[in-house]
């Protein structure tokens, strides 16, 4: 019965109406829509580990990924995520990412002697960098949400049987968090965007410009 009501719920959070992809903001709104963001995701139990204003991009810390021994958890969008949490080891990270609307990536000629990101401070970083806190015009507001598994190391297999098998553990992951987040030093692999999760945290901030 609990299952049952639990997949009512997961499959509930998805069949919500259309939310957006991105949004549009003014520059005179971006304060707050940053804002609104880091509370966005920390409402989601993943509070910022770098929010940087002028640049424009916040981006979280992990969480890990509720499963069927976590019943109080629904951060699920549908039965196959909540179904792959409980066989593997996930966690999710956000990245919002503020820009100006006319930005266009610079187009690598091919010819160029590549020497590396610029020194932060120097003046090629200034020209290249628009400090979004003075910037005036239109700002689009976009956000990642990545679903990462956990890719076990130090595999130990038994010298007297085939079935035998230990895993090394590094000392780190015996430190507890106290913030809901993870800080296990294993290996994670990017396996999938949660979509879902993007389209709501967006329509969080949206729903905060529109009260304010």
């Amino acid at each position: 019965m609990c299952l049952v009501s639990m997949s009512i719920l997961v499959i509930g959070s998805g069949c919500t109406s259309p939310r957006p992809d991105r949004l549009q903001i003014t520059s005179a709104q971006y304060d707050e829509a940053f804002a609104a963001a880091q509370e966005a995701t920390r409402k989601e139990g993943m509070p910022a580990l770098l929010a940087d204003r002028m640049g424009g991009v916040i981006e979280s810390r992990p969480r890990l990924t509720g499963s069927v021994l976590e019943p109080w958890r629904i951060d699920h969008s549908s039965l196959d995520q909540f179904a792959a949490s409980t066989l593997h080891k996930q966690r999710r990270r956000v990245r919002f990412e503020f820009l100006p609307v006319e930005f266009v990536p610079p187009e690598a000629s091919g010819g160029e002697e590549l020497l590396g990101a610029p020194v932060p401070g120097s003046d090629e970083d200034l020209v290249r960098t628009t400090d979004l806190s003075s910037f005036e015009g239109p700002i689009e507001v976009r956000v990642w949400v990545w679903i990462e598994r956990e890719q076990r190391s130090g595999l130990r297999r038994s010298t007297w049987t085939r079935a035998g098998k230990t895993y090394a553990r590094n000392p780190l992951e015996t430190i507890a968090p106290d913030d809901g987040t993870t800080r296990s030093p294993g290996i994670w692999t990017p396996i999938e965007r949660d979509v879902a999760m993007e389209r709501r945290l967006l329509a969080d901030v949206s729903d905060s410009l529109r009260d304010s």
